[in-house]
This record gives C-alpha cells, structure tokens and sequence, in this order.
C-alpha cells in the first residue's frame, strides 16, 4: 500500500487532469445559473406558457369556457413539472376578466393578490412563498402565473447533477491519452536511470543517450557536463599523483644516497658534504610536501570566508618574511601601496597568493635585482602586482608557467613548479584571475592579481589598528 503514497508524475498527470474537469464542471453550473437568472424576466418556461395562455385565450368568449381552460392548462403544466424531476411546489395560476372579475385561481395563492408587471417576470412574496410572478393581458383576459422560487442551492445541484454524467463519461476518454502521453513522455528518464545504474563508478564516459523528448534535453546536458567535469577531476588527481610520486623520487633518491655515504665514509670532508646534500633534499622534499598538502587543501576546500583586513599591513609582514633571503641574494625589495588598504577578503587564499609569487620572484631574479610589489584599490575589487627584474619567461610559455611541475625552458634555479599554480588555484577560489605579462622595459615578469568585490566599512576600517610605517620594505 505504500506505493499509493509514493509521489508520482504518471498519478500528478491524473490529478492536474481531475482538477482540471472539477474546475470546468463548476464553471459550466456557475454559467447556468447566471444564464438561468438572466433570463428569468423575459424568456423562462413560465412567461412562453403564459404568452401561450393569453393566445389561447384570445377567440374565447366566455368566462366559464376560459375558466375552464385555464384550469386545464394549470394541470396540463404542473403534471409536466412532475414528469420533468423534482420540481419544487407547483405553478400557481389566476384568471380575470376585463372587468376585474376573478375567475380562476390556483388553491395555493387563493385569497392573495397577484400583482406583477405586464409580460415581465418579477421576484414576488406569496403566502411566505417566494415566486417568479409572470402578467400578462389581452382585451378580455388578464392571466398570472407564478413558478416557485427554486433556491440557489437548488438551482446550482439542478444544473450539477444534470452534467455529472456526461463528464464521468468523458473523464476516461481524456484521462487515458494523457496518462498514456505521460507514462510515455517519462520512459526515457527510466531507460536513462537504468543505464545510468548498470554502470560501474569508474566508469564516466559520455552516456550516448539520446533524450528524444526537447524536455530532457538540458537534464541530459547536465549530467554530461557532470561527467566531463567528474573525468577532468579524476584525470587531473591521477596526473596530479604520478608527477608528485615523479617529483619526489629526486629528493628521496638523494636522501638515500647520501644516507649511505654517512653511514660508510670515514672521510669528515666527504661526510660533511653528504650531510649538507641531505640537508638541501631533506629541505627540498619537505617544501614539495608542504606545497603539495596545500594544493591539495585548495582543491577540497569549502567557500573561503571573508573578513576585513588591511592588506597594505599584510603584505608589508610578508616582505619583512622574504626580507632575509633577498638580502642573501642582495635582492631590493619594495612596497608601493597606502598606508592603509583595508579589504574584505579570504585572508588564507591571499597569503598564498602573495606568499608564492614573492618565492618565485626572489628564487629566479639575479643578485642585484629589484622585486616591486603593488597594491591599488580599483571600482570592482583589488589588484596586487609582483614585478622583477629576472630573466624573465618567453611569451609562449605565459600560459604554461600556471600549470602544476612545470619549471619552463630557461629555469636555472631549483623548484617544484607548484608555487604558480597554487597562486592561480587560490585566485579562483577568491573568484580573482592572475596574469602574467612581461616588466617594463622588456625583462623580467609582471604578475597582475586581481580580486573582485571586497568594499571597504568604516567600522571595520576602524576596528584593524593601522601603523605609519614607510611604504618601502628592505
């Protein structure tokens, strides 16, 4: 029995389907009934029998003879209204000469005044009995007539009851195409579920299912635009695995080596270089891992919170950071920014960001070269840019460098290739883009950041304790 609790489209079709009849059975009563009372003052069943009375009554001249036909055609009427159905009350008649003389009445209304208007019918109160009066007159004769006032809830079951029928006979007849159409019309939907069941979960090839119906079109596009991007994932990882497993067997392989030389030399020179060999790799190892867990942090991570910051603040700490290592390789290192720059941003995503693309510059420019950071607020959002003055990277690899391991034609200086893309991964989770064009006068590399939105508030302006340090870190 729970199946008839169950939710179905085949069963909702049905439904729309009885609705719709329920809807169309009403609206017809409610047209029969404005139409039944709309015609009631000039063109019911009782003004024709009365207009018919007057016509009949015309070549008599006697009071008895039309005495006698009214009484005839007062039986003649209400046996009619029996033999029609469930009529309330009967017609109530009255006959008058020209002279005012009554000749005929009905027993329901005798003793009462019938006064209405000539050949109109009028809504009049007989007796406690509520009737539409018709009067109508010749030059001998003034005829009423009086139909019971039938009721509106007995009017509307009238007029409901007559066309139930006809509408239980075509209720079939329209219910069974369209449940057919729809049993039909979502067939493919099962096939698709089917095949899509039998699969294994590895396999995400394109399903090369043809729809058949525009309806099912933009759900089939979905699921394989789902599985395209399921197979990019899944080949990006299986990559992403064989370069890392690629990458690390050079600084495992040199820990190794050098492991075993320290374990059998006996020469303290020979030691001592093995030890500081396996100092570099052990570093180099442990700076791929890092970069590694953070890529793949990135790739997992959820919607980055923001929050305000003043990155002017922040990016001076990271300088100050990268200050040692560009004074090893007399590296000058500069900050072109206000003050003050308070932003609303993921501030892990832009640390990446910025951390990743100060190691690049300050490993690959010269000694004696300059790294000039930037910050500006733009109408859209934020833009940070990193210029050196290395050797630069030709324009055909600009796109390349972003990719994960690739170190470029002219690299002299050792690295993973990862820091790149991080910046670029972490510039999409913030919804920002990186570019990379070449610096000013033609050598070294200028890369452009830019981070969309973050407004700036006074109260959380107010609240980040900004300081007046010079604009230029060394």
């Amino acid at each position: 029995m729970m199946w008839l609790l169950r939710r179905s489209l085949v069963r909702r079709v049905a439904l729309s389907v009885l609705i719709a009849f329920s809807l169309a059975w009403g609206a017809l009563v409610i047209y029969m009934f404005m139409s039944f009372s709309m015609n009631m003052n000039t063109d019911s069943s009782v003004a024709r029998a009365g207009r018919e009375i007057n016509t009949a009554l015309a070549g008599i001249e006697s009071d008895e003879v039309a005495a006698g036909v009214m009484d005839a055609m007062g039986r003649i009427i209400n046996e009619l209204r029996r033999l029609e159905g469930d009529l309330p009350g009967n017609v109530v008649f009255q006959l008058k000469n020209h002279e005012g003389r009554l000749l005929y009445v009905s027993p329901e209304v005798e003793g009462l005044v019938l006064s209405g208007e000539h050949d109109k019918m009028v809504d009049v109160t007989l007796g406690g009995q509520r009737y539409w009066l018709y009067e109508g007159s010749s030059e001998r004769w003034r005829v009423w007539l009086g139909e019971p006032h039938s009721g509106i809830p007995w009017l509307i079951g009238l007029f409901g009851s007559s066309l139930f029928l006809p509408f239980l006979i075509a209720f079939p007849f329209v219910l069974a195409p369209v449940w057919i159409a729809a049993a039909q019309g979502i067939k493919p939907l099962r096939q698709l579920g089917e095949r899509i069941k039998l699969r294994s979960a590895e396999d995400l090839s394109p399903l090369g299912f043809d729809p058949k119906y525009a309806e099912l079109e933009p759900l089939l596009k979905a699921l394989e635009a789902l599985l395209a991007q399921l197979r990019g994932k899944v080949e990006r990882e299986r990559s992403f695995v064989n370069d890392a497993a690629h990458e690390l067997r050079t600084p495992l392989a040199v820990i190794g080596a050098q492991a075993h030389v320290l374990s059998r030399s006996t020469d303290p020179q020979e030691r001592q270089e093995a030890a500081q060999h396996l100092a570099h790799a052990i570093a180099r190892g442990s700076h791929l891992i890092q970069q590694l867990l953070e890529l793949a942090t990135m790739d997992g991570a959820e919607r980055p919170e923001t929050q305000f910051v003043d990155v002017a603040e922040l990016t001076r700490r990271h300088l100050a950071q990268a200050a040692r290592d560009a004074d090893q390789r007399r590296l000058e290192l500069m900050l072109e920014s206000s003050d003050s720059l308070v932003f609303e941003l993921p501030v892990p995503l832009f640390e990446s960001v910025l951390r990743n693309l100060l190691d690049n510059a300050v490993k690959y420019v010269e000694a004696g070269g300059q790294v000039v950071v930037t910050l500006r607020r733009e109408a859209q959002g934020l833009v940070l840019s990193v210029v050196d003055s290395g050797p630069g990277i030709p324009v055909e690899e600009h796109e390349l460098v972003f990719e994960r391991f690739h170190r470029g034609s002219a690299t002299l200086a050792q690295g993973t290739g990862l820091g790149l893309s991080i910046a670029r991964q972490a510039c999409q989770r913030m919804g920002g883009t990186i570019g990379l064009a070449q610096a000013p006068g033609g050598r070294g590399c200028a890369f452009t950041v830019f981070i969309p939105g973050g407004q700036t508030a006074a109260a959380a302006a107010a609240a980040i304790a900004t300081s007046s340090r010079p604009a230029c870190a060394r």
